[in-house]
């Protein structure tokens, strides 16, 4: 989550490699990192990040659910 706040695309998927994250849509979010960028967002802001298991109390395969929000300042 600190690489799309800090909108480093970069970061993002060096981590999504060494970590082997299975993140659903991780071209999109690199996509949207980079054209807010282009237009002048400087970073964005994490307003929630859950996963099942913090619902279910089940933590041995969870999936991940984040709201985040780019804006210009």
């Amino acid at each position: 989550m600190k690489a799309i706040e800090n909108l480093d695309v970069k970061e993002l998927y060096s981590i999504i490699e060494k970590q082997d994250v299975s993140a659903c849509g991780y071209g999109p979010i690199a996509t949207l990192m980079t054209l807010s960028k282009a237009l002048g967002v400087k970073n964005a802001v994490v307003l929630s990040h859950i996963t099942s298991g913090d619902i279910i109390e089940e933590f041995s395969s969870v999936v991940g659910y984040s709201a985040v929000v780019f804006r210009k300042p």
